[in-house]
């Protein structure tokens, strides 16, 4: 399941990727979080093929049509992950 971010792009890269396998929301762009909140101690994820990669901040972001926006709230900034994922499991801790 795919769901459209802030921007309506069709590009694959401008899209949220629905994961129940993910611990935690993440993305690669650094533009999409509003203040890009640097981790007090270095912190890494783990993708499903082993690869580790590094957490360079976290923020929210907004999500929907703009003037009523929610907020997907503590999205990590991994930036050499290829796809934007929201965790089922915080976005249900979340209320959404």
């Amino acid at each position: 399941m795919t769901a459209s971010n802030l921007t309506n792009t069709s590009k694959p890269e401008d899209v949220w990727f629905v994961d129940s396998g993910a611990s935690n929301h993440m993305t690669s762009h650094e533009d999409w979080l509003k203040e890009l909140r640097k981790l007090e101690r270095p912190a890494y994820v783990e993708t499903g093929d082993s690869t580790i990669h590094p957490i360079q901040h976290v923020d929210n972001v907004p999500f929907g049509e703009e003037g009523n926006q929610p907020y997907i709230k503590n999205v990590l900034r991994v930036p050499t992950i290829t796809k934007n994922l929201i965790s089922i499991g915080r976005i249900v801790e979340q209320g959404m």
